[in-house]
């Protein structure tokens, strides 16, 4: 049996001089739900847009992860991409919504949006709830980069 060796004491970042990892948590409106009644988790919503904006990989990594298994929740942030485009452009581009259209959007990001086209945000919440995690991630990379970029200019 060989002799083990002393440990240092484990310190927190705040003992060691770094400040805590956090970030700005953005306030996500409304007490919304899905057509069938199904709650947003604002919550992990906005602490994944505030870790976007900030750029941080390690936590958005975790968080969207959380964020694909919630369809209700993944639809809101694509909505929240849309109306916020729609709000700046005055419409959506058709490289967020038709397929045979070059563009950075992912196909699965331009499948929910091209559902929610015209109010018809039920059906793009339905749209999002048949998709796999790894689609909707998809849409979220998109939808995420897409709010980024429009909070980043407003």
């Amino acid at each position: 049996m060989g002799r083990e060796k002393p440990r240092k004491p484990h310190r927190s970042r705040s003992e060691k001089g770094e400040s805590a990892h956090d970030h700005k948590v953005f306030e996500i409106p409304g007490d919304y739900q899905d057509p069938n009644g199904r709650p947003v988790d604002h919550k992990l919503l906005g602490s994944l847009v505030g870790a976007a904006f900030e750029g941080c990989a390690s936590c958005q990594d975790p968080l969207l992860t959380l964020l694909v298994e919630d369809p209700t929740t993944t639809a809101r942030l694509v909505e929240l991409a849309c109306v916020s485009t729609q709000s700046m452009l005055g419409g959506l581009p058709a490289s967020m919504t038709d397929d045979g259209v070059s563009g950075a959007s992912s196909p699965e990001f331009r499948r929910l949006a091209r559902a929610g086209l015209n109010g018809a945000n039920d059906a793009m919440f339905r749209a999002c709830e048949q998709m796999s995690p790894a689609d909707r991630r998809s849409a979220t990379n998109t939808a995420l980069d897409t709010l980024v970029g429009i909070l980043a200019v407003g």
